[in-house]
C-alpha cells in the first residue's frame, strides 16, 4: 500500500483490491487505494467524502459500498457508493442505526426471469 493504515476496508472488485479508510496513527483517512495483481502496482483513486475508520468496504453490482465506521469523533450511518467507471463516490441512502466496527456480507441472488 501507499499509504499505511489499520482498521480499514478492504473488498475485490473487478479483479482488483481497494482499501479504504481506516487510521494512520495520527489521523482518520477518507484515502482509496487500488492494487493490481496484473501490474503488481497500488495507485490511488477518488477518496471518500467522508473519513471513516472501522467500516465495512463491499463489492456488489460492479460498484464498492463503504458502510457505517467512526470519523474520530462519531459512528457513522453513511453509507457511500464507489464507480469505479467514473472514479466518483457518491452517497445513497443511510442506515438507520450509527454504527462502527460494521461487517457486511454479499450474496449473489439470481432471481427467475418474468414472462
Amino acid at each position: 500500500m501507499l499509504s499505511k493504515r489499520c482498521r480499514l476496508g478492504v473488498a475485490a472488485l473487478n479483479g482488483k483490491v481497494y482499501v479504504a479508510g481506516g487510521y494512520d496513527g495520527n489521523m482518520f483517512l477518507r484515502s482509496v487505494e487500488c492494487y493490481d495483481p496484473a501490474t503488481d502496482l497500488w495507485t490511488r483513486v477518488s477518496p471518500m467524502n467522508v473519513k471513516r475508520s472501522r467500516m465495512a468496504l463491499a463489492a456488489s453490482g460492479g460498484k464498492l459500498y463503504a458502510i457505517g465506521g467512526y470519523d474520530g469523533s462519531s459512528n457513522l450511518n453513511t453509507v457511500e457508493c464507489y464507480d469505479p467507471e467514473i472514479d466518483r463516490w457518491t452517497f445513497t441512502a443511510s442506515m438507520c442505526a450509527h454504527e462502527g466496527g460494521v461487517g457486511v456480507g454479499v450474496v449473489a441472488v439470481n432471481l427467475p426471469l418474468r414472462s
